[in-house]
């Protein structure tokens, strides 16, 4: 059976290989045979009926060889092409379906380019999971655009829906930590901007730690807000809501790196929302904006106090001068790019 059928595939292999010169044998042939059968009609004394027909049959044999070989020359090629080009447009959907099926678990939905501002595509994206999530986790080093998008969303009813915001911030005491974040930073943006020492850059991004919790700190009583702490190295930069999260690595070292946006049901997804998850459960510091459990930071009194254990020596009033000149800075940027500071961004 398996001999029979080995030998069909082979017979079949053969024809395929020498199918154009097939075709061109039986064309000769059936020309000969076509030329033999009128010159027999016309030339040799037989019944005169039968010689008419002999004619008329080899007429027809060279006329079918000749439409066929026209044919074969002009229609047959177009017929070929259009043919091919459906075959392939065919195989190439079947193949893009099987390739989504098999992989759309572990492929973002969309990708954002990088910009200096955020894009009009990202902003509509970052609505849409928004208005329909109960909840909204970030992860990064200071929170500097996070903080000020949340300013602003702080009376939208999107924003004030949210069962929790919780946000991941760089440990300022972590001094290893913070010297990781300024060294990638440092190396990233590559001579695009002016390069501090690492330890001016430490002190800089130790002090827009504070300016943020600053800015959440006077949020509280609008957008209460836990803060976790964390110590991790600066891999990426994570935003998450119920039905999906936006991810960015940090590697162009433009203010708004490359967005890579992951549905909930994704593979990276179920990752880092783990990750976030092992973040909190083993952060440094849990703050509590807002609440009044033991934990909870209600009072100035008590925020000076949390300062005072990180570290920070900045007063109060400055750091919320200072927070006034970073929104005037990110306001200066969305009117730069015509954006509304009303619209969700």
């Amino acid at each position: 059976m398996t001999t029979s059928a080995s030998g069909g595939r082979d017979g079949v292999r053969i024809f395929a290989k020498y199918a154009r010169l097939w075709a061109v044998v039986v064309m000769l042939a059936s020309t000969v045979v076509g030329v033999l059968l009128t010159l027999w009609g016309v030339f040799f004394e037989i019944d005169k009926d039968l010689s008419t027909a002999l004619a008329a049959i080899g007429e027809s044999v060279i006329a079918s060889v000749l439409v066929y070989v026209m044919v074969s020359l002009f229609l047959d090629p177009v017929r070929q092409r259009l043919q091919a080009q459906e075959l392939a447009g065919y195989a190439i959907d079947v193949a893009h379906s099987q390739f989504q099926e098999r992989f759309e678990v572990s492929l973002p939905s969309e990708v954002f380019e990088s910009a200096d501002v955020p894009k009009q595509a990202f902003r509509e994206a970052f609505e849409s999971l928004l208005v329909t999530s109960t909840r909204y986790d970030s992860k990064g080093s200071a929170a500097e655009f996070a903080t000020f998008r949340l300013a602003l969303g702080s009376q939208k009813r999107a924003f004030r829906r949210l069962d929790q915001i919780r946000l991941c911030l760089l440990d300022p005491r972590a001094e290893d930590s913070l010297r990781a974040h300024v060294i990638m930073s440092q190396r990233e943006h590559n001579g695009r901007r002016p390069h501090p020492t690492v330890d001016q850059g430490i002190e800089a991004l130790r002090r827009q730690i504070f300016i943020s919790l600053a800015a959440l700190h006077d949020l509280r009583s609008s957008l209460p807000t836990y803060v976790y702490l964390h110590r991790d190295l600066p891999f990426f930069r994570c935003e998450m809501f119920d039905g999906g999260m936006f991810l960015t690595y940090n590697l162009d070292g433009t203010e708004y790196p490359e967005n890579l946006q992951f549905s909930s049901r994704t593979r990276p997804y179920r990752a880092y929302h783990s990750s976030l998850d092992m973040t909190r459960r083993f952060a440094s510091r849990e703050i509590r904006f807002g609440s009044e459990s033991a934990l909870g930071v209600d009072s100035d009194s008590r925020f000076v106090e949390l300062l005072a254990e990180l570290g920070c020596r900045i007063p109060l009033d400055e750091l919320r001068t200072a927070r006034d000149e970073r929104f005037r800075r990110f306001r200066a940027q969305l009117r730069a790019a015509r954006i509304d500071e009303g619209d969700i961004f």
